[in-house]
């Protein structure tokens, strides 16, 4: 629904405009006749460029193919002026609960700005309608204008904290013939500060008690690779929200590692593979899980 707020600076100039119409209707002055058309276009300009302002304006947004629920992800908001002469100015978007600001976007060019957006939970979700709003020209009326937007993105089960999901790796994950192994310490070939979503194992706990913050292990790819396959049924033994929870552990782990993941979904079987595809296919399976 399009609606306008207007500003007390707004409530100001109607009032001094109405104030301005009656002193012109009976006092007969030209000079008022003239003041009072000039204020009310001067509010008709303002309505006029302020609802053409918003019309040129063209949202999409933009995911990224890794969206865990409960956790925040940059969204990427893009904004088009169709227009080919006036730049659009002042202008927020609306998403959600979330607003990202544009200050000017050049007449037929395109901005973009990130921000932190998440869902609350998995499924195959929907962001709703994009508010747009502008004080543009004269900030005396806030002017809303929602946008329709139909797209919709998979988010995956929340990874489960801390070490839920290496215990369900041990527990429920089996190998693959005996050819998977860890890797081994002669495959280090470095270390670098801990970053969100390394596994333990890659902990190199000697450098941290050395520095007192966590470092990881850098690896060569070239070496050995863990091989695993997720039992899901057994998983989800334990209840179905922790379940997948710890199953989202397991696969984003590996994709941080570049270790190959497989899984058992009863009759389904999802072969041991290094590649970031066959793991979104593996997260995607647990995001719609009913």
């Amino acid at each position: 629904m399009r609606t306008i707020t207007v500003h007390r600076s707004g409530m100001v100039y109607i009032a001094v405009s109405i104030a301005m119409g009656l002193l012109a209707v009976n006092g007969g002055n030209n000079f008022h006749y003239l003041a009072a058309s000039a204020i009310l276009g001067y509010m008709l300009a303002s309505g006029i460029a302020g609802r053409r302002n918003i019309r040129n304006a063209e949202v999409s947004l933009s995911f990224p193919d890794e969206i865990y629920a409960m956790t925040p992800f940059m969204l990427s908001v893009e904004l088009k002026n169709k227009s080919r002469r006036a730049p659009i100015l002042l202008l927020n978007v609306k998403v959600g609960d979330t607003c990202v600001f544009f200050q000017m976007v050049q007449p037929d060019s395109v901005e973009r700005r990130s921000v932190m957006f998440s869902f609350k939970s998995r499924g195959e979700m929907a962001v709703g309608d994009i508010e747009l709003s502008s004080v543009y020209p004269f900030d005396l009326f806030t002017r809303y204008w929602p946008v329709p937007f139909k797209g919709r993105t998979v988010v995956f089960p929340r990874p489960a904290d801390g070490l839920a999901g290496l215990n369900a790796f041990e527990a429920n994950a089996r190998d693959t013939g005996g050819a998977a192994r860890r890797r081994p310490d002669s495959d280090v070939v470095g270390i670098r500060p801990y970053v969100e979503g390394d596994p333990m194992r890659s902990i190199h706990w000697k450098s941290t008690a050395r520095t007192g913050r966590l470092n990881t292990r850098v690896y060569d790819e070239r070496g050995g690779e863990r091989e695993r396959v997720i039992d899901l049924n057994a998983l989800l033994a334990r209840g179905v929200e922790p379940g997948l929870s710890a199953a989202s552990r397991i696969i984003r782990e590996a994709m941080r590692s570049g270790d190959s993941v497989g899984m058992k979904d009863g009759g389904t079987i999802y072969p041991p593979s290094p590649r970031r595809a066959d793991k979104l296919a593996m997260l995607t399976r647990l995001a719609l899980y009913e």
